[in-house]
């Protein structure tokens, strides 16, 4: 049979097209291995912007609700701002416009207590420095944990950050809405690291120093219940290479200007240099003497140490002792160190200086910082009484006298004096009015310290307490706060629970409460015998109660 000329077309054209495909097929596969690398790269760009995105999204949230503490705050804003404006409408209040000022700055710190409420009852020791000093890694050195805060040459740590001691680890940043956010180790690193350098993702960079007020680090590795330690950016430029990574992102909030801002929140000081410098250079003295205005003692940690020779260290370290005390600073210690070791080379060791600031507890002054402002006017208030009640008594013997005054001016004399009683009462009535009021914010602010558990000073904390209560509220007129009296133990009596103390300043006996005592002192007998001289200082004047608290201490 023979071959069919259509079929063989068909089947040549079927080839063909089977080679076509089996081609193209082939160069298919071959672009997709190529291709295959640069798709990785955007599908790992794509989850990385998708995490960014989230992590935004999450440090950005503002608050949904009140908190309890947020309600008690509130409530206090209102009395401040709307009550006492009315009280001060009623009556001249000397100075008024300035103490309204000071009461919404007060109210303006007592917000920031509430963010962390934690740092409030710590010992604030700051870790400074010039940029890539090594601050962040002599802090992993003391936790004993590598890579605990994120450390490199790039200028990381734009966001306060403090760490406190807890029984569990615990990450929390406070944004600018005043809402704080839970971490996990990894979103520290991307906020401190990852996010300002840009990695993985070409042309992203973003700084968090506008977004996030400051983070909170609990952990157990830190040691210290009563400090809070404070890592600080770098006050000086990064290298050049580096600098880029910064332009842009901190306009209008420098590095210097951080660093100033973050340091003059501690209590302590801890400077670290580079042993590669070989002084206590030029520039950190200027910036701690001009700009932090610094007074009080500083640590200086020698840091790199292991980089050079023990001799050498040691040349450096002489000469940096020098230097600080030329430059009229009082040293709280001085350390050759090497964080990459957690190892002291010679001078002191940073720990042993922690453990004695641990030692010192430290309590806030609210309750006393509000009554202070208030204590100025209901004190200008009952000045102003007297004086009225004064010069209307003074009056008076004229008034009575006939044959001195003319009719007219005896009625004018007569309207004076009852006007002078009309102001007498206005101000003994603002008097009342101000201590009721200060009795309703002390009461509103003890309740929010405590709903944050804020320890507040009172007298027992600082000495023995003492107390007097006057008879007449002329007793308190004249009286101040820190005033200091001598007095002499009149009686001490076991059996009643009391110790009684005689001062000439005033009419009625000062009391101290017998467990007082004994809070302070194992054989208190020995102290306050019947005889023995006492010094009084004057702690608080509560006017509503009409007494004074003092500490007492036995001479």
């Amino acid at each position: 049979m023979g071959k069919n000329p259509l079929a063989e077309r068909m089947a040549e054209k079927k080839q063909t097209a089977n080679d076509v495909a089996g081609v193209t097929a082939e160069n298919t596969h071959g672009q997709r291995k190529e291709l295959e690398p640069e798709l990785k790269k955007i599908t790992a760009s794509k989850a990385e912007l998708e995490k960014r995105f989230d992590l935004l999204s999450k440090l950005v949230a503002s608050p949904e609700s009140l908190t309890q503490d947020e309600e008690i705050y509130q409530q206090l804003v209102k009395l401040i701002r709307s009550d006492f404006l009315r009280l001060c409408a009623n009556i001249g209040i000397p100075g008024e416009s300035a103490l309204y000022n000071d009461l919404l700055i007060l109210l303006g710190d007592l917000r920031d207590l509430m963010e962390f409420p934690y740092l409030a009852n710590k010992n604030i020791l700051a870790v400074g420095g010039g940029f890539s000093a090594g601050k962040s890694r002599f802090i992993n050195s003391i936790l004993g944990k590598d890579q605990f805060l994120p450390e490199g040459n790039l200028p990381t740590t734009a966001i306060p950050t403090y760490l406190t001691t807890a029984d569990k680890e615990e990450i929390r940043a406070l944004n600018t809405f005043n809402r704080l956010q839970e971490l996990n180790h990894d979103e520290l690193q991307s906020i401190s690291h990852v996010f300002n350098t840009g990695q993985n993702v070409k042309n992203i960079k973003i700084s968090f120093c506008h977004i996030l007020k400051q983070i909170e680090i609990r952990t157990p590795h830190f040691k210290w219940s009563n400090i809070a330690l404070l890592d600080t950016p770098g006050y000086s430029k990064p290298s050049a290479e580096n600098q880029a990574v910064q332009e842009g992102m901190d306009a209008g909030n420098t590095d210097e200007e951080k660093a100033r801002e973050h340091l003059s929140l501690a209590d302590h000081l801890l400077w670290v240099i580079s042993v590669h410098d070989g002084t206590f250079q030029q520039s950190d003295i200027a910036f701690l003497h001009d700009k932090v205005k610094w007074e009080r003692p500083i640590y200086i940690l020698i840091n790199r140490c292991d980089d050079k020779p023990l001799n050498q260290v040691k040349q450096v370290f002489e000469r940096v002792e020098e230097d600080v005390q030329e430059a009229g600073f009082k040293l709280a210690g001085i350390s050759a160190y090497s964080a990459a070791k957690a190892k002291v080379y010679c001078g002191d060791d940073p720990k042993t200086w922690f453990n004695e600031i641990d030692g010192k507890r430290k309590l806030t002054h609210w309750r006393k910082r509000f009554k202070a402002i208030f204590e100025k006017i209901i004190h200008s208030n009952a000045e102003a009484e007297e004086q009225l009640k004064v010069l209307n008594n003074s009056l008076k013997p004229v008034f009575m006298k006939d044959d001195l005054l003319k009719p007219e001016q005896r009625n004018a004399l007569q309207t004076t004096m009852r006007e002078m009683e009309r102001k007498c009462k206005v101000q003994e009535e603002a008097k009342k009015q101000f201590i009721n009021f200060n009795e309703k914010v002390e009461n509103l602010v003890e309740k929010l310290l405590k709903q944050i558990n804020v320890q507040d000073e009172t007298a027992s904390d600082v000495g023995i307490k003492g107390e007097f209560r006057a008879k007449t509220p002329d007793e308190l007129l004249g009286k101040n706060k820190d005033d200091i009296f001598e007095g002499v133990v009149k009686s001490l009596m076991k059996a009643m629970g009391f110790c009684y103390i005689e001062c000439d300043a005033f009419k009625d006996l000062i009391r101290i409460k017998y467990p007082e005592l004994l809070s302070h002192y194992t054989e208190p007998d020995k102290y306050f015998a019947v005889g023995k001289k006492v010094s009084l200082k004057l702690y608080d004047i509560d006017m509503k109660n009409e007494t004074i608290t003092f500490t007492v201490t036995p001479k």
